[in-house]
């Protein structure tokens, strides 16, 4: 079965053996980001991918997601908890496909659960999915993988639960290996603190074999450089050897044994040592988690700094992988910019505003607000305590005041909504003058129904209007009008039930 898989990553946590440029890696380069909405602009997309690279021919990247992550203590997989707003499985998977893959094998534990289901969501590069069963060991569930790899000569291995990893990193590994006479190139790292890891054994500088922290002495625990799980082998050697590895006390098979066996048979084996340390966290547990999120969003603001973007308090403001922002906005503290969230250049949002999913223009305004899946154009108002709800459209210098709601609704160009008002199922048309108090009742008990208001029209203060119903263009209600048939255009209504106002008929807009 195949499905798509999109995804991207990036890394760190305290402890780590932080490199000048360890707190945020592999930040987008200027050839990384997508064309911004407005070209007199450019738009930062803080992703942790790679430029536009030649495919790695030859290569299958197998991911091992089967894990159970007991020490999540979690209903859900562990490889699809969030870090910077995208489940971990999804950022390895871009990774590899920035790094420049075009065949990757996902290893699941069965055919049909969460994490297979996770995979049909679309993405750069198409997933087949190989169901492990019996959880048998990372060497169990590489093999799980053979038939799906087809003929594929080279093969890299990776685990979900290392969020962090870069394209970078791995299309190193890649070329790495290719440039190697050993079948094995496997990824280390050297950690100030190496708890948990399996230590690296050199002699005389080359590694002699991987021992697990478990079944290391104390001399062998000082060590630094450990095993970041990530192998890179050729198929020829490999899947002889998986087959050929031998159990542990448990019935288990790991992928640890490749390193001996590879040194044991005479061909040795190359170990890769990762740039920056804090790209192999692995995620265990939900302080292994939260270590991992900050180091993921602290990527994400040092590269909108450096793309022109102004961040008052960085240290509060939370904004999720992918996210676009244009140079010459101001994020004020309390921002949340969540999921596929653009914005353009010249804004300034906050404080305290949330974003998710929003499409935003230039030079709009937004304060302590609650944005959601709608399309905001340029030069739009939107003041504290609003909520625009999914599915609307907010065009051109339109003016939400405070405590609005829109939902599902278009609200046309100049049109102002002071304060107090809901707006829901709606088309509005332009220059529109929403009084304070104005409800839509689009609801009957049973189903929504839409309201229709022309361009110019005037909406006095209180005005309820009773959907479905239209009002015409240039007409007026008069305040704490109850209006529930349809105005016809430049004609005036007022009153319980709404009722025309003869002075007003053909007179236009008040």
């Amino acid at each position: 079965m195949t499905v798509g898989v999109t995804v991207n990553a990036t890394p760190a946590r305290s402890g780590y053996r932080r490199r000048r440029s360890d707190s945020i890696a592999n930040a987008t380069t200027p050839g990384d980001a997508p064309a911004p909405d407005h070209p007199g602009r450019p738009a930062s997309t803080p992703t942790a991918t790679a430029p536009d690279l030649t495919p790695l021919d030859g290569w299958v990247a197998v991911v091992l997601a089967a894990g159970r992550g007991i020490r999540m203590r979690s209903a859900l997989p562990k490889v699809l908890h969030p870090v910077g707003g995208r489940s971990m499985l999804r950022l390895v998977c871009d990774s590899v496909a920035a790094a420049g893959f075009r065949e990757l094998v996902v290893v699941t534990p069965d055919a049909a659960g969460a994490v297979a289901t996770s995979l049909r969501d679309g993405g750069p590069l198409a997933a087949q999915i190989a169901p492990q069963g019996a959880p048998l060991g990372t060497g169990h569930a590489a093999l799980a993988a053979r038939a799906l790899c087809g003929e594929a000569p080279r093969v890299m291995i990776l685990n979900a639960d290392l969020p962090l990893l870069t394209a970078r990193t791995l299309r190193e590994l890649a070329r790495r290996h290719e440039a190697a006479v050993q079948p094995l190139t496997f990824l280390t790292a050297h950690l100030d603190d190496p708890s948990g890891y399996g230590r690296v054994l050199r002699r005389d500088g080359r590694v002699t074999g991987v021992v697990e922290e478990r079944e290391a002495d104390t001399v062998t625990r000082r060590e630094r450089e450990v095993n970041a799980g990530l192998y890179a082998a050729d198929a020829v050697w490999l899947w002889p050897v998986l087959e050929q590895l031998e159990p542990a006390a448990r019935g288990e098979r790991y992928l640890t044994d490749l390193v001996r066996t590879a040194v044991e048979s005479g061909r040795g084996v190359q170990a890769f040592q990762v740039h920056e340390s804090s790209e192999v966290q692995q995620v265990n547990s939900r302080l292994d988690l939260a270590r991992a999120d900050g180091i993921m969003r602290e990527r994400v603001r040092r590269q909108l700094l450096l793309d022109g973007v102004t961040l008052v308090d960085p240290a509060t403001t939370y904004i999720d992988v992918g996210v676009r922002v244009g140079a010459d906005t101001t994020l004020l503290p309390g921002v949340h910019l969540l999921g596929a969230t653009t914005i353009g250049g010249g804004c300034r949002i906050g404080p305290n505003a949330v974003l998710r999913d929003m499409r935003v223009g230039e030079g709009c305004e937004i304060g302590g607000s609650t944005l959601e899946g709608s399309t905001i154009a340029d030069a739009v108002t939107v003041g504290p305590y609003c909520h625009v709800r999914s599915g609307s459209t907010i065009e051109r210098e339109v003016h939400l005041g405070n405590f609005a709601e829109v939902k599902a609704s278009r609200l046309g160009a100049r049109t102002l909504v002071g304060h107090f008002s809901y707006i829901g199922d709606a088309d509005v048309g332009e220059d529109v003058n929403i009084g304070a108090g104005t409800v839509t009742s689009n609801f009957d008990g049973k189903q929504k129904h839409h309201t229709r208001i022309g361009a110019r029209a005037f909406i006095g203060s209180d005005s309820i209007l009773v959907a479905p119903i239209e009002i015409g263009a240039d007409a007026s209600t008069g305040a704490g009008s109850v209006v529930t048939h349809d105005v016809a255009p430049g004609v005036r209504v007022m009153g319980v039930p709404a009722r025309l106002v003869p002075a007003w008929q053909g007179a236009g807009s008040p």
